[in-house]
């Protein structure tokens, strides 16, 4: 593997890097090398689902029965609410 020689980085940005580098357990290098493979498009990181799918299946039997004997009451029409 070879290596490279960075200069004059700005200060900023080596503190940015050292602290991306300690929040992430990494060593500076994996860190380094990590920002310059997503800025180049070579490592693609895994985009956050805002969804349910997760959890999708993941019930079993009893998980539903208790469900549906907890959210029971939802299904209640109160009449006297309802009287134009």
């Amino acid at each position: 593997m070879s290596q490279i020689t960075l200069r004059d980085i700005p200060d900023e940005l080596e503190t940015y890097i050292r602290t991306l580098s300690q929040q992430k357990g990494l060593s500076l290098n994996k860190t380094v090398l990590d920002l310059l493979k997503k800025s180049t498009g070579m490592l693609q990181e895994k985009k956050k689902l805002r969804d349910l799918s997760s959890l999708a299946g993941t019930w079993n039997d009893t998980d539903v029965k208790e469900f549906e004997k907890n959210t029971a009451i939802f299904d209640t029409i109160d009449s006297e609410i309802w009287k134009k």
